[in-house]
């Protein structure tokens, strides 16, 4: 790979063109550190407005505020098992349900589930049935277990008890009077899971099932989650094959597959991916063509573009002279890294979305977007700085006098470059757990280094 200028030989031969600064634009900078251009692309958007979804729809979403429970949870005490529902100390009076009229006639005017009257308080000494589930009433101590509780007919003994329907006035009896009651045993007592005003998630939680359920049952129908920022991904043309086995000179589609996920993996939808013809006046285009158009990117109403290729500074890169033509201003021109050197980071004039462009090299356009477009989409959705961690080399790591972002992998503790690390490889991602950041100076083993995870290994 041919050197990259130094900082100070590219600000020399540029500096002639650097566009004038606006009072409260971003100044341009050119060949930015790694760690700095992660930080202007986090303070470059606003914010978005957070929204609130059903529950159904905020599967897989950030939540934007800490929610709290707006019930008890349960709502109401219940029975824990099937059987009696006492109050007081044994022996007890057992109550039953009795009908809501004692004409027939009327009773059967009133819909099915009125016309009996459950037993909805209990006092001290009275009993009555209760299944599993079931609302416990009023003033309820415990629940008795049906082998525990033995009931006594009020009327003359019966023979067969096990065919025995327990009456209004009969006695139940503690079959087992050593074993005492607890207060509320073997019933699920109102709040006893969650309290009103209980926090239920904390802010920044990615919702799974198990949240969006314990959301449901403590009362919520909809839960407020950051919007995620809409992208239009321009995919450049250059030699590129979609499907099937590509001819000499050609080279198979990984970006058009690989960058979309991507961007959604890192919390953004992604609303077009189009394909750009080569040369600027194709990216002039696709930029600027007009809304009445099916696929134009002011239908897609993107707050931010993410382009593929054309960031070098050879005959065939054409993205910084469209992006100069539209009057743009350049906010990172190129990273004093590898692979993903050539990343362009510009605002569009009027309020116009945000453009990421990627190098064409598959390494350097996934390296580029994780760290640099990772922080956009963090800014665009009010969302802390993607951590950075400090893991322990376990290789020694030459110096080239360069900062390297490559994939790497932990073993046995220690973090290890992966074997393919060149910026049109692909192999060492896919198998990475972290990005390596390796200073120019190089890495001995045991020395910290600074490793960004991967949103794929949550």
């Amino acid at each position: 790979m041919p050197g990259l200028p130094t900082p100070h030989e590219h600000f020399n031969q540029d500096a002639d063109q650097t566009p004038p600064e606006t009072e409260g634009q971003e100044p341009t900078r050119q060949w930015v550190d790694w760690d700095e251009a992660r930080q202007i692309a986090h303070r470059i958007p606003e914010p978005l407005p957070s929204r609130l979804l059903p529950l159904t729809d905020a599967l897989g979403e950030t939540l934007a505020e800490t929610i709290t429970a707006i019930m008890p949870v349960p709502h109401y005490a219940s029975a824990a098992i099937d059987g009696w529902a006492v109050a007081g100390e044994g022996p007890w009076r057992i109550r039953t349900p009795q009908p809501a009229e004692t004409d027939e006639r009327l009773l059967l005017t009133l819909p099915p589930d009125e016309r009996i009257l459950p037993v909805v308080e209990l006092r001290p000494g009275e009993a009555t049935q209760v299944n599993v589930g079931s609302a416990v009433p009023v003033y309820t101590k415990a629940v008795l277990s049906g082998h525990r509780g033995h009931v006594v007919p009020a009327q003359a003994p019966v023979d067969h008890m096990e065919e025995y329907h327990p009456q209004e006035g009969d006695t139940l009896e503690d079959a087992t009077p050593a074993a005492s009651l607890i207060q509320n045993q073997d019933v699920r007592a109102l709040g006893q899971e969650i309290s009103e005003g209980d926090e239920l998630l904390r802010i920044g939680c990615h919702l799974n099932p198990a949240h969006i359920g314990l959301a449901a049952s403590a009362g919520h129908d909809m839960l407020p989650v950051l919007r995620r920022p809409r992208v239009t991904v321009l995919l450049g043309f250059a030699h590129v094959v979609e499907d099937g086995i590509p001819g000499p000179g050609e080279v198979r589609d990984v970006l058009g597959p690989q960058i979309p996920a991507i961007i959604r993996d890192l919390g953004a939808n992604v609303d077009q991916v189009r394909r750009v013809p080569d040369g600027a006046q194709g990216v002039l285009t696709a930029l600027t063509e007009s809304p009445s158009g099916a696929g134009s990117l002011l239908d897609a109403r993107a707050e931010i573009v993410v382009t593929t290729g054309g960031t070098g500074h050879g005959e065939d890169d054409h993205v910084r002279e469209a992006l100069t033509e539209l009057d743009a201003h350049l906010i990172i021109d190129g990273l004093a890294q590898e692979p993903a050197h050539g990343v362009i980071l510009a605002q569009l004039p009027d309020g116009g979305p945000v453009v990421l462009a990627l190098p064409g090299s598959p390494l350097s356009a996934v390296t580029g977007l994780l760290s640099v477009g990772h922080a956009l989409i963090a800014g665009a959705t009010g969302q802390p700085l993607p951590e950075v961690r400090t893991a322990t080399s376990g290789a020694e790591i030459e110096q080239t006098g360069r900062v390297r972002v490559i994939p790497a992998y932990f073993q046995e503790g220690r973090v290890l470059p992966e074997p393919a690390v060149g910026p049109a490889m692909l192999s060492g991602m896919a198998h990475a757990d972290v990005l390596m950041v390796v200073p120019a100076e190089g890495v001995r083993p045991g020395q910290d280094v600074k490793v960004l995870g991967l949103p794929w290994r949550r």
